[in-house]
């Protein structure tokens, strides 16, 4: 009985010192969590080049709830990778014809305006309200998107749009209501550019989610830029947090990330966009439980 114990015991000590590596840290962070936050990247940028999002809705959740970080660290480190996400897909769109100078000129200014007035708003807000806030945005991205996957796609908005939907005014609504919202939430704001340039500049899908990512290339440079500075300000945030801390997170998210993006770009432009919907549906549903869990 005792030797069975014995061998038994000495399975179980080799399992542990065999996993043990994954306790290993590097830099400031362990190595189970880099490996999830290389597969996490992965997703948000495939997302994100498909969608012309930023994968913060993927990013700040898995930061947040799977790395247990504090909601305003997980938000600076997702607008960081924002960045990256949305240059390669950019090129992609870019090079695939899908972009619209015009709009995207227009609309970058007043996002860039938007975006640092959400971050300033952010600053203020305590972090179980900013759990909830973000959890029931998730919900709205849910309802939104589980209209467009049953809704009939008989006939696409403005298939031919005219350039009287792109006016200055239109463009700023669309540019500063996605600034102050991404700016706010730690996200891209490309969840909200993309069905609001849909909606007010008439503009077809697969062009809106090429504006969306180039848009971001500015407006996510910006509000990481300010929301790191900003950071340690954060009232009640940990005393060991520095502007550069949410980097050490980035770093490992930006390599995965690109590759997504310029894949998710390519396939914006050969996927139906009822399979896509619904992988992003899954993945909204799942951080919305637990962001209001």
């Amino acid at each position: 009985m005792s030797t069975s114990r014995s061998g038994g015991e000495c399975v179980w000590s080799h399992y542990y010192l065999s996993m043990s590596w994954l306790d290993t840290t590097i830099w400031t962070l362990a190595v189970w969590e880099i490996l999830i936050l290389a597969g996490v990247g992965l997703i948000a940028g495939l997302l994100g080049g498909l969608l012309g999002i930023g994968g913060g809705i993927v990013n700040v959740p898995a930061i947040a709830l799977l790395l247990s970080r504090d909601i305003h660290l997980a938000q600076a480190a997702s607008m960081n990778v924002t960045v990256f996400v949305a240059i390669p897909a950019a090129i992609r769109h870019w090079k695939l014809g899908g972009i619209r100078k015009e709009a995207v000129v227009r609309i970058v200014p007043f996002g860039i305006v938007g975006v640092l007035l959400g971050v300033t708003a952010s600053i203020w807000i305590i972090n179980d309200w900013l759990m909830w806030i973000f959890g029931l945005f998730l919900v709205y991205v849910f309802w939104t998107n589980l209209r467009q996957l049953l809704k009939d796609n008989k006939k696409s908005i403005g298939d031919e749009p005219p350039e009287s939907c792109c006016t200055r005014a239109r463009c700023g609504v669309v540019g500063s209501l996605a600034g102050f919202g991404g700016g706010l939430l730690g996200i891209g704001g490309g969840l909200i550019t993309v069905p609001l340039t849909q909606l007010i500049c008439r503009i077809p899908l697969r062009q809106c989610i090429a504006i969306s990512s180039t848009v971001m290339i500015f407006t996510a440079l910006a509000g990481a830029t300010y929301k790191d500075i900003t950071l340690p300000d954060v009232p009640g945030i940990a005393a060991d947090i520095t502007w550069y801390t949410p980097l050490e997170i980035s770093i490992w998210l930006i390599p995965t990330c690109l590759i997504g993006s310029w894949t998710g770009a390519k396939l914006t432009h050969v996927w139906p966009l009822k399979i896509v919907r619904s992988v992003f549906l899954v993945l909204v549903a799942v951080a919305a439980i637990r962001m209001l869990a």
